[in-house]
């Protein structure tokens, strides 16, 4: 069976402080991208506005998932983001263990810790790339942060979806393993099996196999039980 995630995606800002402007991202990846593909490579580039960064500013930005885990990190000090300049891009570091289904919502947080006083106006654009081959860019613009306001954090929702794989007759922790690296939940229940087919394995799964759902969605899985009599 083949599982297909198609992300379409809006990034809303919330943006903490004094100082801050509006706000856009315009998040996109190529269709197909699979829920347990990992991320494999990030990216991101500055694009100073009107007041520049300072050398002594360390600017640092960060891909979390819900949880909180770093899915990628960049940091920079010593370097001056002039007025009307690009700079960038950056590789971040990153951690390979997060999938495109941890990522299914997340945030993008930018930090500076200036030296003395300094304003940055700015936009940025950050691009993770996917074992599969695919990718997925968000972009923002016209924000600002400074010595009184040194965080924003704009949180994005990738509108997911994926085939639910076929599961039945599977063990337990087999079932659960394949429906939870599809991005899915699991919760697991138990009924006599009259047939004697599926004892101890999955008799039934809902959502059914191949039902397209979000990512996230609980399937439910039955595990078979042994009647009295098995002919």
């Amino acid at each position: 069976m083949v599982r297909r995630l198609a992300l379409i995606g809006t990034a809303l800002p919330l943006l903490f402080g004094i100082g801050i402007h509006s706000a856009s991202a315009a998040p996109h990846t190529a269709d197909g991208t699979a829920p347990d593909a990992h991320l494999s490579a990030a990216a991101v580039t500055f694009t100073t506005g009107n007041d520049n960064k300072d050398f002594d500013t360390l600017v640092r930005a960060q891909v979390e998932t819900p949880s909180g885990r770093v899915a990628s990190d960049f940091s920079d000090v010593g370097t001056e983001y002039r007025d009307n300049s690009v700079h960038g891009p950056f590789m971040m570091r990153t951690d390979t263990g997060v999938t495109a289904a941890m990522l299914s919502s997340g945030r993008v947080r930018i930090s500076i810790d200036p030296n003395g006083n300094d304003t940055w106006h700015f936009g940025y654009g950050l691009t993770l790339f996917f074992s599969d081959g695919t990718s997925f860019v968000l972009q923002a613009g016209t924000l600002s942060l400074n010595q009184d306001s040194r965080q924003l954090t704009i949180p994005f929702t990738l509108t997911t979806q994926v085939a639910v794989p076929d599961v039945i007759g599977s063990s337990s922790s087999s079932a659960q393993a394949t429906l939870q690296a599809a991005g899915l939940s699991v919760a697991v229940t138990s009924a006599v099996d009259p047939t004697c087919n599926f004892i101890n394995q999955v008799m039934r799964e809902n959502p059914r196999a191949g039902t397209v759902v979000n990512v996230g969605t609980t399937v439910t899985i039955t595990i078979g039980l042994k009647p009295r009599i098995c002919n």
